[in-house]
């Protein structure tokens, strides 16, 4: 059974945050979800003069920790313990990795605004630095999750999203779909058709997976797609069969934490974050993967 001893759940004060605490509820009504932090940072330095001498004297995290609350209790309500930590630091990415470290989060759910609407830049950034896995939620998703896709390249890390993935289908009634997204080596193509280079590479994969199978046989039935990728790009093929498949929750692994943060997430999971997929997206880390 999938436990989460506590969870993170940022709000950005957008009108985003009434649909992230919702399906912070949502989650909590069928994991067994521990304890909640809800969290804002107000970066001050952004505040511009004219609206620092506005607001006087006036508490700002007070009000802001107000604001949350009623959102909180209009649409999270009393589900499992929760608590609401309200800071003033110049950086939002270094105290939320803080909070991570100091109250043992396992999981954070991020709010995420379409293209059109936000850079998600500090949401790339966070996902870069903080030391848990984190579940990111685009403002169009919706909260009936049936089908989960799990993407998977035969590493330690999307062997353990898709043992994660196994164990929520299992505990929650889902159906799971395993997707490998293949490339052709096309410099022999000179040297065997490109109709010959297919039948060997779905062939190479077909004995990987039924290695996986043997190794895993509670896998066994799980059905998996071979997807060649072609002139796209795995995370653009990828996006393509969760709207195909109509999926409702994308898995991927993450890489352990690397002393160079730009080789933290690995550019398939960093893509995906990226494009306006309207599905929610669980980007995993291996307990072990993590250096504390």
């Amino acid at each position: 059974m999938i436990t989460i001893d506590a969870m993170m759940v940022c709000l950005d004060l957008s009108d985003v945050d009434e649909k992230l605490v919702a399906f912070s509820r949502s989650l909590c009504e069928r994991l067994q979800v521990r304890k909640v932090y809800f969290v804002h940072n107000i970066r001050l330095y952004e505040l511009a003069d004219d609206f620092r001498e506005m607001i006087g004297d006036l508490d700002l995290s007070k009000e802001v920790e107000g604001n949350i609350t009623d959102i909180v209790a209009e649409q999270f309500g009393n589900i499992t313990d929760h608590e609401i930590l309200v800071s003033e630091e110049p950086n939002s990415e270094v105290i939320l990795a803080d909070l991570v470290k100091r109250y043992g989060i396992k999981l954070t759910l991020l709010g995420k605004k379409m293209s059109d609407r936000g850079t998600g830049a500090l949401g790339t950034k966070l996902l870069r630095i903080l030391p848990c896995s984190v579940l990111v939620f685009p403002e169009t998703a919706g909260f009936n999750i049936r089908k989960v896709l799990v993407p998977i390249d035969f590493s330690d890390t999307s062997l353990h999203a898709l043992r994660l993935s196994k164990d929520l289908s299992d505990q929650l009634g889902l159906e799971l779909e395993i997707m490998h997204v293949y490339r052709l080596p096309t410099q022999f193509f000179p040297l065997i058709s490109e109709e010959e280079a297919v039948r060997k590479a779905v062939e190479v994969v077909k004995v990987k997976f039924a290695d996986l199978q043997k190794r895993h046989p509670e896998i066994a039935v799980v059905p998996y797609t071979l997807v060649r990728a072609a002139n796209k790009s795995i995370a653009e093929r990828i996006a393509l069969h969760l709207e195909k498949g109509r999926h409702d929750l994308l898995v991927l692994g993450l890489r352990g934490n690397n002393p160079l943060p730009m080789l933290n997430l690995g550019s398939v999971p960093t893509e995906v974050y990226n494009s306006d997929i309207d599905v929610p997206l669980w980007l995993v880390y291996a307990e072990g993967a993590i250096r504390k």
